[in-house]
């Protein structure tokens, strides 16, 4: 047990509040249970995604493991919440790391854990390879959801995905200094809320990476979560062209916890 509290057992970091689950990639980007306002077409960008951060938060109690993976390397990993930190551990080799993110109001800061102390991460960090995957840490806080002064695109992009109508919503950096793209482009579910695909271009206009989620699972207590999420890297010579593939899996779900 740490000093925040968090417990390590096997392969991820347990707690007994799942409030802020996969921030996230992290992820991300994935529940499936509809928020309220997603029926809203009166909604502006800015809503829209505050409507998928709300749903985020309001998942209830849930333990979080998976893996990483790229061709044959599979990097394990667990999260776990207490108040407003989400705590991501993955194991690259022999040793367990950790990094914490930080959920404000404004936006998500990265702290780097050692010895059970952390330490805010520089922003030149935020595009570091996790485990030598394309995976990097700004990848996994989703910060750029929490961007503002989007905009609902009506025209000069398909706004359907896999079938879904969506919503496409354009977000710009605000410091594009900082991280690794320009702007985004997130598709939003019209009817349940899902963020179906994401996509990552850098200031010449040009896709970098492309976050799709290409399974879900349906839990007991009849809510849909994803299970797996594609990253696709693109050729910067030639976005049509994906060089790289990383995959983000998470195990099978337990029923949420009343």
């Amino acid at each position: 047990m740490d000093r925040n509290g968090f417990a390590l057992r096997g392969r991820g970091w347990y707690k007994a509040g799942m409030k802020h689950l996969f921030c996230l990639a992290v992820t991300a980007i994935v529940c499936m249970a509809a928020p309220r306002a997603a029926a809203d077409s009166a909604l502006s960008a800015d809503e829209l995604l505050a409507s998928v951060r709300n749903t985020m938060t309001s998942q209830g109690e849930r333990d979080v493991q998976g893996q990483l993976r790229k061709g044959r390397t599979k990097v394990p990993f667990g999260m776990s919440v207490r108040g407003d930190v989400i705590a991501f551990q993955y194991k690259p080799g022999t040793g367990w790391k950790r990094f914490d993110l930080h959920i404000k109001g404004k936006g998500v800061e990265i702290a780097e854990v050692v010895g059970g102390k952390a330490a805010m991460m520089p922003a030149a960090r935020y595009t570091e390879s996790i485990a030598g995957t394309d995976i990097c840490y700004e990848d996994m806080s989703l910060r750029f959801l929490y961007w503002k002064n989007g905009r609902i695109l009506d025209k000069g992009v398909d706004p359907r995905v896999k079938g879904r109508d969506c919503w496409v919503v354009e977000i710009p950096n605000p410091k594009p200094s900082v991280g690794q793209f320009a702007w985004m482009r997130a598709w939003i579910d019209k009817e349940n809320g899902t963020t179906w695909q994401i996509d990552g271009y850098d200031a010449q206009g040009r896709l970098k990476k492309r976050f799709s989620i290409t399974s879900v699972q349906k839990l007991k207590d009849g809510t849909w979560f994803f299970k797996q999420m594609k990253l696709e890297v693109r050729d910067p010579a030639n976005p049509a062209r994906t060089v790289a593939l990383d995959y983000i899996e998470m195990d099978d779900l337990p029923n949420k916890k009343s």
